[in-house]
């Protein structure tokens, strides 16, 4: 049974314990959920400025690879001009020279008369294809995508330098490339490779170069007028969207000088914060952990506090001398008798134990109270049994009649006699008429009777118990 201070001592206990549990806890997660928003917000950063130093970098390869090849058409259209036909074999040879590759696909003259020479096979006519007035006063220039000379369903990018003699445009020679080859050669090496690669006509916002979403086509398609707006003003910056799934795409955009054209380098959102959402999954990982160890701690806090709280309620509750319970229990089991009838005490009281003490030391008479304790243990139950005081011993009994108690009260007084020892004891049972406080009473008072009638018969007079 529990005493008022042992509950209070444990309602504190737990309240602490608990209460430092759920603060640890809530700070836990907030360093977790802080830590993961500052790691996102220092990626996104990350992320800009990685996009913005890729888009630079990737437009001023492309630029100096377009030079490059400007500058060997320009060579080459020299060479071409001094000689007198544009469809001669020694012409033809010349363009063989030309390095054709996974780029550039393609090399050929397209004449006045509105034939296309190309570096192999036979000639054809430009009509429907090239228009050689309007191309050759744009002069030096790359045309938008267009169908190929090779193949009509493959889209193409054209070079073109005009071939001049004597100051006149003689012819145009142009080169053709292929934009999934620039795309693959020129995408940056940036999220594992991931990111992609865009050019965009800014005159007609055009993807010329589209390594990202094929179903894009014009920045019309992006269903952001800011974005477009910027594309085609030819500003450079960063920006984000949603694609066609919803997932968030990061771009990054700038001019470029040589052409109308606009870069483009896009990431998505996985990409860029793979890192991210794997140290989001160690962090729900030790959080879950933690909590496991969390409430692991609070558990074996809530063992070590029933076991505290045990230890307590023996020290407040149980004699340290005899094991028997002590008058705190005795006092809060009295107060529940009070509506139950069917109840009897025994009120008992040690004979000689002064003259032990004083005779043969203290241990013997505490030898003597573990001894009547343990009987009375034995013959009524130690839940039923407590030491009030220093040589009293009260029993309380249910359902238990005068005779059975003097009977086993007398199996008692037989077992202690076999050892020299001696006890009064006073027996009561109680009456409908009779408080629990008159019941114990009474038997006090007849516990004193017998040990007037003991030291009677032994020829000594009674002690007082305040000696």
């Amino acid at each position: 049974m529990k005493t008022k201070a042992s509950r209070k001592g444990s309602s504190i206990f737990q309240s602490g314990g608990v209460l430092s549990t759920l603060i640890l806890v809530i700070c836990i997660t907030v360093i977790s959920v802080l830590l993961s928003l500052r790691i996102q917000q220092l990626t996104r950063e990350q992320c800009f400025s990685l996009l913005s130093s890729s888009t630079r970098e990737v437009c001023t390869n492309v630029e100096n690879n377009f030079r490059s090849d400007r500058t060997s058409l320009r060579m080459l259209s020299r060479v071409v001009a001094l000689e007198d036909s544009l469809d001669s074999d020694t012409v033809n040879h010349m363009l063989t020279t030309y390095d054709v590759s996974s780029i550039i696909t393609n090399i050929a003259i397209l004449t006045p008369d509105g034939k296309i020479i190309p570096v192999r096979g036979s000639a054809l006519s430009a009509e429907g294809i090239m228009d050689y007035a309007a191309l050759s006063r744009m002069g030096e220039h790359m045309s938008g995508l267009h169908p190929s000379l090779a193949n009509a369903n493959t889209k193409v990018l054209r070079s073109f330098v005009p071939i001049k003699k004597a100051g006149k445009v003689a012819g145009m020679l142009f080169i053709e490339m292929n934009p999934s080859a620039i795309a693959s050669a020129w995408s940056p090496d940036i999220y594992d490779d991931s990111a992609s690669f865009c050019i965009v006509d800014r005159s007609s916002g055009e993807f010329l170069v589209n390594s990202w979403d094929t179903s894009v086509q014009n920045v019309s398609d992006l269903n952001d007028t800011a974005l477009a707006e910027a594309l085609c003003g030819g500003e450079t910056g960063f920006s984000h969207m949603q694609d066609a799934d919803g997932e968030t795409i990061y771009l990054s955009y700038m001019p470029m000088e040589m052409e109308d054209w606009q870069i483009i380098i896009t990431a998505k959102e996985s990409d860029v914060f793979s890192f991210v959402n794997q140290m989001r999954q160690s962090l729900r990982l030790f959080l879950m952990t933690g909590g496991l160890v969390l409430v692991m701690y609070l558990i074996w806090l809530m063992y070590n506090n029933h076991r505290s709280i045990r230890a307590t309620e023996e020290q407040a509750n149980i004699d340290v001398l005899t094991g028997l319970q002590n008058r705190n229990l005795y006092e809060a089991y009295c107060k529940k008798l009070e509506k139950r009838f069917d109840t009897a005490c025994i009120y008992l009281d040690a004979n000689g134990l002064h003259e032990l003490n004083n005779t043969r030391g203290h241990l013997a008479g505490d030898q003597m109270l573990r001894f009547i304790a343990d009987a009375l243990k034995v013959a009524f139950g130690e839940d039923a049994v407590y030491r009030i005081g220093g040589d009293e011993f009260v029993v309380l009994q249910k359902g238990k009649n005068a005779d059975s108690l003097t009977r086993t009260m007398q199996a008692v007084h037989t077992e202690l006699e076999r050892n020299d020892y001696h006890v009064s004891a006073g027996i009561c049972v109680r009456e409908k008429d009779m408080t629990v406080s008159d019941m114990i009473k009474t038997a006090e008072k007849r516990m004193y009777e017998a040990k007037q009638r003991y030291y009677e018969s032994i020829g000594q007079p009674v002690r007082n118990r305040n000696e």
